[in-house]
């Protein structure tokens, strides 16, 4: 707006001086009509921002990559006196913490409303925010403006890419079927699976006792049955900028979002019910999932928790509460991985990592207390993966 009014300036003192010493006639005309048409101008175009009114529309959900339709849709009064408008929109992702500034020019057609689509990048997925902060509007000539400050917001979620994705167990796991599986190495109430003999004690079921053997031994024995058990499957999310000391770039980490929500989606596609853990607020949540609600209410979740300061939070966390005691299974989805902390891990629950890597192929790593997968993030929206369990 300053050039413009210094142009302005510069034009009128030219037309000055060209009547004052060109003598050129229609310059008092000319000065005249410049010295009127600010005035009107700014008359005009102060009248007009009364019935102005800037808005968002739009939002819902998408998938990462697909298009997310929103809207800026400008109201003004017939006739109206304004001439451009600059919006100043903010776009904030709640999960990655942060936030795109996308300034806007809106040029007045004919008509009293007009519709603007805003493009939204979809390619790292979470909960947006998108909001215009300020609306300034301009007279026809720029040598008035106007800020007037806005509170005007829309959500939208944009889901991560669920990549095609086979699990192959190796072990039994639970499914939505009702059904137990007996562990032969622990007592329980299985009496199709006898874990041991002992003597009787007070409080034992009649139905324990081994009468045949109690009479040959001249003393009760009774039997101790394996025990009934459901083997949990956990896949436990560990997205963060930073590993250790390792920083790893935003795609990895939306890697690691693609892949979790991927592995939980075969899970599902296979029946077999788990649950999906991430840390946030020095605990760990973990949502069942074993129906396509409440797959849809884990993506929910998952798009409204911030990042972790510090991937191997997870692990740790997973290990000083001893969680290892609710689940047979966790598949540790991540960016990078502390051996250490991994080692120690296997040493108490049946673990496979599955890493988002920066680049390279699928690769397997065996022969360790745990498995770990890569898989490249270039790759994760181009290939089918089996993954082996």
């Amino acid at each position: 707006m300053k050039k413009y009014r210094i142009v302005y300036l510069v034009s009128t003192i030219l037309i000055l001086l060209c009547g004052l010493f060109g003598g050129v006639k229609s310059a008092p005309v000319i000065l005249a009509v410049m010295a009127v048409l600010p005035i009107l101008s700014g008359a005009g175009f102060y009248i007009s921002l009364r019935g102005i009114s800037l808005s968002l529309e739009g939002g819902g959900f998408c998938r990462s990559g697909q298009d997310m339709n929103i809207k800026l849709i400008l109201k003004c009064p017939r006739p109206c006196a304004v001439g451009n408008i600059k919006a100043d929109i903010v776009c904030r992702n709640n999960v990655f913490n942060t936030e795109k500034e996308m300034p806007y020019m809106l040029e007045l057609g004919r008509g009293r409303r007009h519709e603007y689509s805003v493009p939204l990048d979809t390619n790292i997925c979470g909960l947006r925010t998108i909001k215009i902060r300020e609306m300034i509007c301009y007279d026809f000539l720029g040598l008035f403006s106007h800020i007037k400050p806005l509170r005007e917001e829309v959500t939208c979620i944009v889901y991560p890419y669920e990549a095609k994705m086979y699990v192959e167990f190796r072990k039994n796991t639970e499914r939505e079927q009702p059904g137990d599986i007996y562990d032969g190495k622990k007592s329980g109430t299985d009496v199709s699976e006898v874990f041991g003999l002992r003597e009787y004690a007070e409080g034992d079921s009649l139905q324990s006792i081994h009468w045949k053997l109690s009479g040959k031994m001249n003393k009760l024995i009774v039997r101790e049955f394996g025990r009934p058990v459901n083997y949990h499957t956990l896949v436990l999310l560990s997205p963060s900028f930073l590993y250790s000391s390792i920083e790893v770039e935003e795609k990895t980490v939306n890697g690691v979002f693609d892949l979790g929500v991927s592995l939980s989606h075969a899970l599902l596609n296979q029946n077999i019910a788990h649950f999906v853990g991430c840390f946030d607020g020095g605990e760990i949540h973990c949502i069942p999932v074993d129906s396509p609600a409440s797959y849809e209410n884990m993506l929910i979740n998952l798009m409204n928790r911030p990042l972790q300061k510090n991937g191997d939070d997870t692990m740790i966390a997973f290990i000083d509460r001893q969680m290892h005691r609710q689940y047979t299974k966790v598949l540790y989805v991540a960016g990078g991985i502390n051996e250490k902390i991994a080692q120690n891990l296997s040493e108490m629950i049946d673990l496979t990592v599955i890493q988002a890597a920066e680049g390279g192929s699928v690769h397997f790593a065996g022969g360790r207390a745990y498995e770990s997968v890569g898989i490249p993030i270039e790759n994760i929206r181009k290939a089918e993966y089996v993954i082996p369990l």
